[in-house]
């Protein structure tokens, strides 16, 4: 759980900072699919990033850790970003 609570503080973080615009969809996407997605369609939605491959594999690490976690716990946090999503969105406009 204490995975989660840091990946919902680094959302928080990136979603509602007074510097940024509208949050981008494909960052929404990214961090739902991190949550839920298994490892393979995971890969698949990452790949069209301009990452390093050594960044690729980094991240690819963490979600077999996050895997670990309840399915219950994964839902709470990915329904938590939806909200922040939301919120943040709704501030700009």
């Amino acid at each position: 759980m204490k995975l989660a609570l840091s990946l919902l503080l680094v959302t928080l973080a990136l979603c509602c900072s007074d510097a940024n615009a509208e949050v981008c969809p494909a960052l929404i996407k990214e961090v739902i699919s991190f949550l839920l997605d298994t490892k393979a369609g995971f890969n698949n939605k990452i790949q069209k990033f301009d990452a390093p491959q050594d960044a690729k594999q980094a991240k690819l690490q963490m979600k077999e850790c996050v895997d670990n976690l309840s399915i219950k716990d994964r839902l709470t946090v990915a329904h938590f970003v939806a909200i922040l999503n939301f919120e943040c969105n709704k501030q700009l406009s």
